[in-house]
């Protein structure tokens, strides 16, 4: 065993003054909240986003992960690298969410209000009402003549974890929602198609029990 030390395992890393190093100061929020989930444009972070961009995404390129960045809409948010790219062999930093049906009907839902709202610029989308919302996945229900208030609140608690996903914003303290555009990143045109028609299925299967049951 060689008598020399190694200088890089000997020297003890100071914590204290890289943690005041201003750079490091401004960028650690927002790095934090990355690795949270989504940021918006109007996160206190975003204008720091701009500011650190090739930074940010070399940090998470180390370990595997993209920053996804869009200026246009106003979103970003990190995403594992694909099967058979760089880094996709190292071990997984992040994980998809897994949806429950309900929440499932609600992205359906938003994804193609999103579709109809296309051709406008982020400026001109008019809200999301809780009642629009609310009819459009009534058709959904589990059970054709299932009670109303406890079928709300079903949809109300799928609607409140859509929230806590980043894909919904409240719109003013009102009883409508702003549908970030980061949803078209996570439900593709193709697969919305396909999801549709299984949710279809399931309410036709539905109805065909309760006819053969009445």
């Amino acid at each position: 065993m060689s008598s020399h030390s190694d200088p890089s395992i000997d020297t003890p890393f100071d914590f204290e003054t890289f943690c005041q190093n201003p750079v490091v100061r401004e960028a650690a929020p927002l790095k934090i909240a990355l690795l949270r989930g989504p940021i918006y444009h109007d996160d206190p972070v975003w204008e720091v986003l701009l500011k650190y961009r090739s930074d940010v995404i070399r940090f998470f390129a180390e370990v595997g992960t993209r920053l996804v960045l869009d200026t246009t809409d106003g979103f970003a948010y990190l995403d594992q690298a694909e099967e058979g790219e760089p880094g996709s062999e190292w071990p997984k930093l992040l994980h998809r969410d897994r949806f429950s049906y309900d929440v499932t009907c609600v992205l359906v839902v938003l994804r193609e209000w999103l579709l109809s709202q296309e051709t406008k610029t982020r400026e001109d989308r008019a809200p999301l009402r809780l009642d629009d919302l609310l009819a459009q996945l009534r058709p959904f229900s589990r059970k054709k003549d299932a009670n109303v208030e406890k079928e709300e609140r079903r949809w109300r608690e799928a609607i409140n974890k859509v929230l806590t996903l980043g894909f919904l914003k409240r719109w003013k303290g009102e009883e409508a929602f702003v549908v970030r555009p980061i949803l078209r990143t996570r439900l593709a045109v193709d697969h919305l198609k396909t999801l549709r028609e299984t949710l279809e299925k399931h309410t036709t299967l539905r109805d065909q029990v309760l006819e053969e049951a009445s």
